[in-house]
């Protein structure tokens, strides 16, 4: 009876594991691996000294390094996997503007970009303070897509520093409110972050998604709001 609870907890905990393997991010798989080897290594160690195996250790030792150097290895791959817009990888999506490509991430709603024109090209938006992005904001005054995402940015992640900024309230809101242009289907495709061809279903639960974390109500903006449904309405009408 003990072996028969014992298997049926085994092969619970393999199925919980295998869920989890399945779902479960590149990054979070190799962070696991290398702590069960970290923690599997010291446990061997502790083994050894109370057992004072010590003749074993001589041998085991040397052994484990090359391990040891693979795990560090596979952590560094793992922290530098991340994408140019500074997101874990997943399902994003993108909008590029004439200073800024932008990404948003389906699952978290995190929002990042790149700065590709301008004295900060090269950049993310995540690495430059609030006053390097005040005068970004200035240099993209001239497309008002620009200003629109960077505007949604600030909004976003350094909201009570931009209430309190005076750009909030200049022409910036005047040139935010002026004609951004028809998007192209190909843009529409990369704002809700899905291949050419999607069925009607998948655009529709992709918009749905993003929706529910980008929208005004739920910490988005009005821009973002709207750029998703007009690619929604764009790829439905086609």
């Amino acid at each position: 009876m003990p072996y028969f609870v014992l298997g049926i907890a085994i092969l619970v905990g393999l199925a919980l594991a295998a869920r989890w393997y399945i779902s479960a991010s590149p990054q979070s798989i190799l962070r696991v691996f290398k702590w069960t080897a970290i923690i599997g290594c010291l446990a061997i160690i502790v083994v050894i000294i109370l057992t004072r195996q010590l003749t074993w250790a001589a041998f085991m030792l040397p052994a484990m390094i090359p391990w040891l150097l693979r795990a560090r290895q596979a952590s560094r791959m793992a922290s530098t996997s991340q994408g140019a817009s500074g997101m874990a990888p997943g399902k994003t999506s993108e909008i590029e503007t004439r200073y800024l490509r932008m990404y948003l991430a389906h699952d978290s709603g995190e929002m990042n970009g790149d700065v590709i024109l301008g004295q900060f090209s090269g950049k993310t938006l995540r690495n430059l303070s609030f006053e390097e992005l005040i005068i970004l904001l200035g240099e993209v005054k001239d497309d008002n897509q620009s200003i629109q995402v960077l505007v949604a940015y600030m909004e976003r992640y350094h909201e009570e520093s931009w209430r309190e900024s005076k750009h909030a309230t200049e022409d910036v809101n005047t040139q935010m409110d002026k004609a951004n242009g028809s998007m192209t289907i190909s843009e529409a495709y990369k704002v809700l972050g899905l291949e050419e061809g999607a069925n009607f279903d998948t655009i529709k639960e992709s918009h749905r998604r993003l929706m529910s974390k980008l929208h005004p109500d739920h910490g988005g903006s009005t821009y973002l709001a709207t750029k998703l449904n007009e690619a929604k309405d764009l790829l439905l009408n086609q």
